[in-house]
């Protein structure tokens, strides 16, 4: 039984890629196909043979190369990966008087997280904000230790394939919060990685003591005012 070997491959977006077919048999190989699977036929990209060498076909050109001159074994390189070349692969091997053997072959893109984690105090609560771009998507949880908090997740979706997800944790007593480590977990790729931020003292805004520290301000003013136009009478009164 004549056997293609090939193996699936996950690489960083943006940087190269290879994928490779190799055939288990010592029947003679022809020429070597690669092509695109697509969702109504698939698409030829490249061949190799000994009589014409390597032919990229022009939709391909500058993007992709044989990069393994063999007709048992075969490897494509991507200069570049873009979204596009997300998907499944098809080399086919055709040989002398057994006709065409494939084997599929899949490349998954990946962008590594960005993480930001920080925190701000408002008049009532604190949020804890955890926000991760990646792709595929991340998944966040937290440990912070304490009760009376709520989480709320967003999800955002972007046009160069990354996801960014938010995850907002409100804590209804700040105070229960300060000098503690917070962890937001972030999960990519089967890996969690930790996050760590120390909620430290600050000050948050609050409407009632605004308005007692600008009532005070304006009655400083008032009473100066008082004083200075008291004064000025008294020294016009003076011979």
């Amino acid at each position: 039984m004549m056997k293609v070997v090939t193996r699936d491959e996950r690489e960083l977006l943006n940087t190269p890629a290879s994928l490779r077919c190799s055939l288990e048999t010592s029947h003679e190989v022809l020429i070597v196909t690669w092509q695109k699977i697509k969702a109504v036929s698939p698409e030829n990209m490249a061949t190799f043979s000994k009589n014409h060498g390597v032919v990229v076909q022009t939709a391909y050109k500058d993007k992709i190369n044989i990069t393994e001159l063999g007709l048992q074994s075969s490897t494509i390189t991507f200069w570049n990966t873009t979204l596009d070349d997300e998907g499944c692969y098809k080399c086919l091997f055709n040989t002398f008087g057994s006709g065409k053997i494939s084997g599929i072959a899949c490349l998954t893109l990946f962008v590594q997280p960005t993480v930001f984690l920080n925190y701000k105090f408002f008049e009532d609560h604190l949020n804890i904000t955890c926000s991760a771009n990646a792709r595929p998507a991340p998944v966040i949880s937290w440990k912070v230790s304490g009760s009376g908090m709520d989480n709320s997740t967003e999800i955002l979706s972007h046009s160069n394939g990354t996801t960014s997800v938010t995850s907002v944790l409100q804590v209804k007593d700040p105070k229960s919060q300060m000098g503690k480590e917070v962890i937001c977990q972030v999960l990519h790729l089967g890996t969690v990685v930790d996050y760590r931020q120390t909620v430290n003292k600050g000050f948050w805004f609050s409407v009632p003591l605004l308005l007692s520290i600008v009532s005070l301000i304006i009655l400083l003013i008032l009473i100066s005012i008082l004083l200075y136009w008291k004064r000025r009478r008294t020294q016009d009164r003076e011979p």
